[in-house]
């Protein structure tokens, strides 16, 4: 029977306990079903914890209630401080939980939700909403005429239809000395209405916003139509264009406002309690890890979600012990996750597991038990060639990115595809299954593709291309060949 949190905990104590019990829930109904299977919302609720995890095991392990209250405290204040996103998502996620996070931080200073300075003090530009007069600033520094496209995406996360684009830009300005890497900007679509995409066309990107919502022309026909977008800019000498030294006359210095570089570090942790963190720690890193492509697919999301549940009233209820009992209470928390992860986190146990004092002798005592007794470390599905694609599937999300050259090495030119496909079993949730393309050449795509189950099929295998085809030709995607992405779903 799972402890009940201890009665010394106080409201701050018990907010965060209760918001990593609600972001592993959020995650792991994210992770459910193939066909409503969310890779931005585990991505997000998972980046939560980054820097957020040790803070928790700090203030779960303080000497005293007050002080493990004002430890908890100053670890909401932190979450709280991060962005004005952030603060935002604390209460709403607080209050989906029980708790009135409002009333345990500090409320925070008003600042714009504008341009910024780094933490060199150079100043960068806004995620910016897409308007005409934001398309009108834009061009001012950019020759937007002559935008390429790098990536494209079209993804369904949840039942929302959205796109992503990322456009390679020229600048109208002199960046100065040092000023090859070239420019970008990332146009997230928001509920796509519209998708006509040829890459086989001519080249050329269009940017435009009227009643309707914002709008990119791929091509001489293809056009993304969504009901709004956001914009982000990637230019490290933007400071030195029109825009950028007009907005460095205007963002207040770091100097008396900056935020803390880092979390809350009071508190040392003892070693069991540090491998409990570690082990949690790396978890949600490797959960947030679904939103990199390819691979997405091959972490066990599910079986995290089950290894954890609980987890943050756990923690609260084995800090609370004295500290005798409470190396007993977290060792014993570290085999009991691993051991509720079942047989399908048995391959991650070495990484999970980096770090963690005693790893060894904990994996020889989880081995005991009869659930993952002789489990097989070779549970993920490795890459194969594809064969056999079922009836009906449901398309969830396409990626195709151009040959490009980032950070100074080429990336070569790539495609994914998620399918949603029925289970094994009569009744079972789909599975989702991920397509790898190895040199495509051409994608050809409209909004019917992602309208419901289609039939897929890979058509030339005995020829130099491969062609994977959805439905009545709404899905086109040419390449040398296609294999199977490993999947753990």
């Amino acid at each position: 029977m799972r402890s009940r949190p201890p009665e010394l905990s106080g409201p701050a104590l018990a907010a965060l306990g209760a918001l990593l019990d609600r972001s592993l829930i959020q995650i792991a109904d994210a992770a459910h079903d193939a066909r409503t299977f969310d890779r931005e919302t585990i991505r997000v609720f998972a980046d939560v914890w980054d820097n957020n995890t040790f803070p928790l095991f700090r203030a779960a392990t303080g000497r005293t209630g007050r002080e493990r209250e004002r430890r908890a405290r100053a670890a909401l204040e932190w979450m709280a401080s991060l962005e004005p996103r952030g603060r935002a998502w604390l209460l709403e996620q607080g209050a989906a939980a029980g708790h009135r996070i409002d009333a345990l931080v500090q409320p925070s200073p008003a600042r714009p939700d504008g341009h910024w300075r780094d933490y060199g003090g150079t100043v960068r530009p806004a995620y910016s909403r897409w308007t005409p007069q934001t398309l009108t600033e834009l061009a001012d520094d950019y020759a937007l005429d002559a935008a390429t496209l790098r990536h494209l995406r079209i993804e369904r996360d949840g039942t929302r239809l959205g796109g992503f684009l990322t456009l390679e830009l020229a600048r109208s300005y002199a960046p100065g000395d040092g000023g090859a890497r070239v420019p970008t900007l990332d146009v997230c679509l928001h509920d796509l209405a519209e998708a006509d995409v040829d890459t086989g066309t001519e080249s050329g990107v269009r940017l435009d916003c009227d009643a309707r919502g914002a709008s990119v022309g791929l091509g001489t026909r293809g056009v993304l139509r969504a009901r709004s977008a956001s914009l982000r800019l990637d230019d490290p000498f933007w400071h030195l264009s029109g825009a950028g030294r007009r907005a460095d006359t205007q963002v207040p210095s770091r100097r008396g406002g900056a935020r803390a570089g880092h979390p809350p570090q009071a508190g040392k942790l003892s070693s069991s309690v540090w491998g409990a963190a570690v082990f949690l720690s790396t978890a949600m890193v490797h959960m947030r890890s679904v939103h990199a492509l390819p691979g997405a697919l091959g972490v066990p999301v599910k079986a995290y979600c089950q290894a954890l549940r609980g987890a943050g009233q756990d923690i609260l209820a084995a800090g609370a012990l004295p500290r005798r009992q409470r190396e007993v209470a977290f060792r014993s928390l570290v085999v009991r996750w691993l051991h509720q992860g079942g047989v399908g986190l048995v391959p991650w146990w070495k990484r999970l597991l980096q770090g963690v004092p005693d790893a060894a002798e904990l994996i020889r005592e989880v081995h005991r038990s009869p659930l993952v007794s002789g489990a097989d470390p070779a549970v993920l599905d490795s890459a194969r060639e594809v064969t056999g694609l079922p009836d009906r599937a449901e398309l969830r999300l396409v990626s195709y990115t151009i040959e490009h050259i980032a950070w100074g090495t080429r990336q070569g030119t790539q495609a994914v595809v998620h399918l949603a496909v029925p289970g094994h079993e009569p009744g079972a949730l789909w599975r989702l299954e991920g397509l790898v393309a190895t040199d495509p050449v051409r994608i050809r795509m409209c909004t019917e593709a992602f309208g419901g189950p289609l039939r897929f099929r890979v058509d030339g295998k005995e020829t130099e291309s491969q062609v994977l085809v959805g439905g009545d030709d709404v899905l086109v995607l040419a390449a040398r060949a296609w294999s199977r992405e490993p999947s753990s779903y």
